[in-house]
């Protein structure tokens, strides 16, 4: 496969996957060495947001930093598996190889455009799309917790929580512990259409009847009555690259 002429996402995504492959570098770390932003490549790989593709200028600096890696992804470059749910735990180095029994569950997810949406928060705060059913990876679990099974790990894929945290990060959600107010909160909503959709933000206030959360980027502030609430998990720590 030859990365010329006009980029469209799919081409884009592999070339993504490929670099990946065979740098041993996460998404993220590639764009920060190549003096991109993470989302420049995290908006696009694992999960692609719709519209969004790589530019000339950023594959000149892709190639100018990683030109061996580049070489062997422009003329060799295995075309990936479109489904984010099909990407494996090779597929993302950053993400250390551990059985499903003692790992941490690892999820992508996408960005949810409002028209697509009925809900009536949906023009204040930035949705996401993730099913929890299907894992993309595991990772051995951090900071010394043992109870796998309580904790799961999800990439940010959009920039409304910047620059708490920015898109192509992944965050450390409790499925047990209450979130308190003031948290970082993921929150799992209810969609008639059976979507699995998600909104993230501050929680700012709490009654019987709704919560109120802010998005830190626009400071975007919203009350989502409980009866479109499925969970609120509080964001309690953020896995670093590294990691």
């Amino acid at each position: 496969m030859s990365f010329v002429g006009e980029w469209d996402q799919d081409r884009a995504r592999s070339l993504i996957g490929c670099l990946i492959k065979e740098t041993g570098f996460s998404a993220s770390q590639i764009a920060r060495r190549s003096g991109l932003a993470p989302s420049t490549l995290t908006r696009i790989y694992p999960n692609p947001t719709v519209g969004y593709s790589l530019s000339q200028q950023s594959v000149a600096k892709l190639r100018a930093t990683f030109p061996d890696a580049f070489s062997i992804c422009e003329t060799d470059a295995l075309p990936l598996r479109s489904p984010a749910s099909d990407i494996t735990l090779k597929d993302d180095p950053a993400l250390p190889v551990v059985s499903k029994q003692s790992g941490i569950p690892v999820y992508a997810a996408s960005v949810h455009f409002h028209e697509e949406s009925g809900l009536a928060f949906a023009e204040q705060l930035e949705l996401w799309e993730a099913d929890l059913s299907r894992p993309v990876a595991y990772m051995a679990a951090p900071f010394g917790l043992g109870d796998t099974e309580r904790y799961f790990v999800m990439y940010i894929p959009g920039e409304a929580m910047e620059p708490r945290f920015r898109a192509g990060e992944r965050v450390l959600l409790d499925r047990v512990k209450p979130a308190s107010i003031n948290a970082d909160v993921l929150i799992q909503l209810r969609d008639e259409a059976g979507r699995s959709l998600w909104t993230a933000g501050r929680l700012l206030a709490r009654d019987r009847n709704l919560i109120e959360v802010r998005q830190y980027r626009e400071q975007a502030t919203a009350s989502i009555p409980h009866g479109q609430i499925k969970q609120v998990f509080p964001i309690i720590g953020m896995i670093d690259d590294n990691v």
